[in-house]
């Protein structure tokens, strides 16, 4: 690390798990990467560490990286907060709603826009009958899901969605993506012009963090990262105690 996190900076408190989950950016070796971090606190010392590094951030996504969206930094009014165990289920859900290809199966608010690496991955749009790829890209982060474009992803190993404040509505997970690619296509539904998307891709890992804003009782912003690893890779996260 030559520069530690500046501008960019999200947490997420959990004072009754007594950890905390961490996205930022900074410096290695001069260059910007994206950090995804755990700690636990027991008595005042940390206890346990874990983090992720994205690196190679793509030039044009890099203004998306800059500071964080306003909502993820701002407290949500009481009478619109959901309870810890309720941000951690619905923290939860959104691996489910992935895995099962089913956009109903997590709480998405209409306006959910989800960044990953810094790049703007769905919008606030929904279906307007515009045709082709361009459709399948202003979607937003439900009815995405329901297209079927995440079909290529096979499981979603090692989900702990364990960290949530109620004052920010922030949650925080940690998951490992599996990707045999076996399939080099996925097949779209609901979108004009477009069938199904080619995938020239071998196959791999993808270790990921993620932090969710829940405002009454839906998702309205999803930040995230991860890196490309060798398909069945270790992580560790299997001996992870709970």
């Amino acid at each position: 690390m030559s520069e530690g996190p500046t501008t960019f900076k999200i947490y997420v408190p959990d004072p009754v798990s007594q950890q905390i989950g961490f996205i930022g950016v900074l410096q290695e070796a001069g260059k910007p990467v994206q950090l995804g971090l755990r700690l636990k606190v027991q008595e005042g010392r940390i206890t346990e560490i874990e983090h992720l590094i994205a690196r190679n951030l793509g030039e044009r996504n890099l203004g998306n990286l800059v500071t964080p969206r306003m909502p993820l930094l701002t407290t949500v009014p009481e009478a619109r907060r959901s309870s810890r165990e309720q941000l951690l289920k619905i923290g939860a859900s959104y691996y489910d709603a992935l895995d099962d290809n089913n956009g109903k199966a997590a709480p998405f608010a209409d306006d959910c826009v989800r960044h990953e690496n810094g790049m703007q991955t769905s919008t606030n749009q929904q279906p307007s009958g515009q045709g082709g790829m361009a459709a399948l890209g202003v979607l937003g982060c439900s009815a995405q899901i329901d297209t079927g474009t995440f079909a290529y992803i096979d499981t979603i190993d090692h989900r702990r969605v364990e960290i949530a404040d109620a004052e920010t509505g922030l949650v925080f997970g940690l998951s490992h993506f599996h990707h045999s690619m076996t399939q080099k296509f996925v097949t779209i539904k609901g979108v004009p012009g477009v069938e199904k998307v080619d995938l020239n891709i071998n196959a791999f890992d993808l270790p990921a963090a993620h932090i969710f804003k829940v405002v009454g009782g839906k998702i309205h912003e999803i930040e995230a990262l991860g890196f490309t690893a060798p398909y069945n890779s270790k992580t560790g996260w299997d001996q992870q105690k709970n």
